[in-house]
């Protein structure tokens, strides 16, 4: 019993020890920290970088900088002693701006603040605001903008719902320098169609509005479409399939190549002169399941070709043109074997590739198929489907 007492008044010392430890700066203070000298500044698109000459502080820990942004907010950016330079960023303007620098010791002292005044250059933002295009695509309006700076930037396209009320139709990311985005599903009518841009630093865009009337679309009947298989075409009929599965409006059949057959040639007949809008490509599934979405020999990479007039048998690559190189992509950018359900969804709706506006009609289309998931040497797409407008 006198074991078990002593044991609880134990607990409670170490508890009663624990409640009463307060935080505490790294070391003790040996004094004020130096101020940084020789300070110099680079403006950069959107802020700044500041050089400096750290101070000879024994127990220097890092230089601080205190900014504020453009909306007012106050910002702080830390570089350890190590460092000699840190960046300030997320200025949407070109004015004049102060930046306070601060060396803070091992005590977490500061020491005198050192001002320093700069002018941003122009912001990412603010070039890509200039390059916003909206116009009429087919079945609905085509949405693009440039990012020379290669930055986050978040955007908002909007368009009428059903009832004709502005509504958010999709919210993207993206850092490359040009995008390019359709909406669909629209008649052949004046319609309005809204952007709005912004970078991770509580920066927008004004509304950017254009009115225009879509592209007449419509999906091209299958029942017209053939299967060539030119006489350097790969067989898509290994395994029980055949190359009409691919153009059977069945997600759940599919072509399947033998073994070391990439790169495969697939070409199709389209049964008409179209003035090609886009197609889609289904990868396949095994027995109805989707865990075999980017795996298992789906397509990965490809190149689409287009000849004016019906190819010879022999598949003479020198008849076709190449119009476009196209990829299926993960649209998580989920590494490896991970497989998001937003990637399940993408694949489940279909890879959509856009052609040219200023493509002409055609008849014959040639995809080449280059790589596949997870390397295979075969490969098994599931469906293709071509949209455009009939022009016989």
């Amino acid at each position: 019993m006198k074991t078990k007492y002593l044991s609880f008044l134990l607990l409670l010392l170490v508890f009663s020890s624990c409640s009463e430890k307060e935080l505490a700066p790294i070391s003790g203070s040996l004094g004020k920290p130096g101020i940084v000298t020789d300070v110099t500044v680079e403006p950069s698109a959107g802020g700044a970088t500041i050089s400096y000459k750290i101070p000879n502080s024994e127990d220097l820990l890092a230089v601080k900088c205190v900014y504020t942004l453009s909306d007012g907010k106050e910002n702080e950016v830390m570089a350890s002693y190590y460092e000699n330079k840190l960046l300030i960023q997320g200025y949407n303007d070109t004015l004049e701006h102060t930046a306070v620098l601060y060396a803070v010791n091992r005590a977490q002292e500061l020491s005198d603040p050192v001002e320093v005044k700069f002018y941003p250059l122009e912001s990412p933002l603010s070039k890509a605001i200039k390059t916003v295009r909206i116009k009429a695509d087919f079945g609905g309006a085509n949405f693009s903008w440039g990012n020379s700076d290669k930055v986050p930037l978040n955007v908002e396209l909007l368009g009428p719902d059903s009832l004709g009320r502005m509504s958010t139709l999709n919210i993207l990311t993206s850092d490359i320098d040009k995008n390019t985005y359709s909406v669909r599903g629209y008649a052949p009518e004046l319609s309005k169609f809204s952007m709005i841009l912004g970078d991770n630093f509580n920066n927008y865009s004004d509304t950017i509005s254009a009115e225009v009337t879509p592209l007449f679309e419509e999906k091209l009947d299958k029942k017209k479409m053939r299967v060539m298989r030119l006489d350097n075409d790969a067989s898509f009929a290994e395994w029980g399939c055949l190359d009409a599965y691919m153009i059977d409006d069945d997600p759940l059949t599919f072509g399947h190549t033998p073994n070391n057959a990439l790169p495969a040639a697939l070409t199709i007949d389209l049964g008409c002169m179209a003035k090609l809008s886009r197609f889609v490509m289904h990868q396949r599934k095994l027995n109805g399941s989707t865990n075999i979405y980017y795996d298992h020999g789906n397509p990965q990479r490809m190149e689409v070709y287009t000849c004016d007039h019906e190819p010879g048998k022999d598949g003479d690559w020198s008849e076709w043109v190449k119009i476009m190189d196209c990829e299926i992509v993960k649209p998580s950018g989920s590494p490896g074997n991970t497989v998001t359900d937003l990637d399940k969804e993408m694949a489940d709706k279909g890879h959509e590739f856009s052609f040219d506006l200023s493509q002409p009609p055609m008849r014959y289309v040639r995809i080449l198929l280059t790589s596949a998931w997870k390397g295979t040497s075969y490969v098994s797409p599931a469906e293709i489907s071509f949209y455009g407008e009939n022009e016989e």
